[in-house]
């Protein structure tokens, strides 16, 4: 696998992660700002309440599509990055955390769809909620279903708080091997942040943390260099050793240095 390859790919990925929230906000903005204008100006009534919402439901399909490919990229490029520099660990710990973000993605999909569908089918018709208003009996059904929905939705919130830190925690381990065996220390930083993005989610600064995180990762995907086992030129020592040659005459096979003219042992000149 070569480096330029992987960098190129992990490049790619980081910007799409980088890119993608700053587009996100913009289509809330102008999603709103439409909105606004719409219902001040109430032209075109009849194609703007059905043109409008099918507009935001494609724009934010196609965000979607390309923030998944982003993470596809960005586990390709650890792979690659992986083979080059000779250790798995990079790969393994990004590919736990891609599983972790798969699985609870699907499991927290799923609970939220059971959660929606048995609120609404325990709330009552139209005609048992007139009723409900100026009957006490009545009103149970509704408040214990609503009870009920408000405490799902806050488990189904710390499950995936919890699955998302365990996420990040084999992320970081990934950048954190990836930035040891290439010396780029902007992996480090992405890791950390990226974790800490993760954890403080709770309290509103996490994705803003996340968000600093992957442009330190683009940047040091931007520093990756190959890295070379051969030794420079300036640590190289070699032996010194005075190679003499020696000449043998032809008449004894004595042996003489190499600019004597006669033996030394006979005396007769050497050929």
């Amino acid at each position: 696998m070569s480096l330029e390859s992987g960098r190129k790919i992990g490049l790619t990925a980081s910007l799409i992660a980088v890119i993608t929230p700053v587009v996100i906000v913009a289509a809330y903005v102008v999603s709103f700002l439409l909105l606004i204008a719409s219902l001040a100006t109430r032209t075109n009534s009849s194609v703007a309440p059905l043109s409008f919402p099918n507009l935001m439901i494609i724009l934010f399909s196609i965000i979607g599509v390309i923030s998944f490919a982003g993470i596809i990229l960005f586990v390709l490029a650890m792979h690659r990055l992986s083979h080059y520099f000779n250790e798995p660990a990079i790969f393994k710990n990004v590919l736990y955390g891609f599983i972790i973000n798969i699985v609870g993605s699907i499991i927290s999909g799923i609970f939220f769809l059971i959660l929606l569908v048995s609120m609404f089918s325990s709330i009552p018709s139209g005609t048992a909620q007139t009723i409900a208003f100026t009957s006490m009996q009545a009103t149970q059904p509704v408040a214990f279903s609503f009870v009920s929905f408000v405490f799902s939705f806050l488990i189904f919130l710390g499950v995936a708080f919890i699955l998302g830190v365990v996420s990040s925690v084999f992320y970081m381990r990934a950048f954190n091997k990836l930035g040891e065996k290439s010396g780029v220390n902007n992996f480090k930083t992405a890791g950390l942040l990226y974790m800490l993005g993760a954890v403080l989610t709770i309290i509103g600064v996490g994705a803003l943390l996340t968000w600093i995180a992957w442009i330190f990762a683009a940047l040091g995907f931007h520093s990756l260099k190959p890295t070379s086992t051969l030794p420079t030129y300036s640590t190289i020592q070699l032996p010194l050793t005075v190679v003499t040659q020696k000449r043998y005459c032809t008449y004894c096979g004595a042996e003489n240095n190499s600019d004597a003219l006669f033996c030394r042992v006979c005396g007769k000149q050497l050929q």
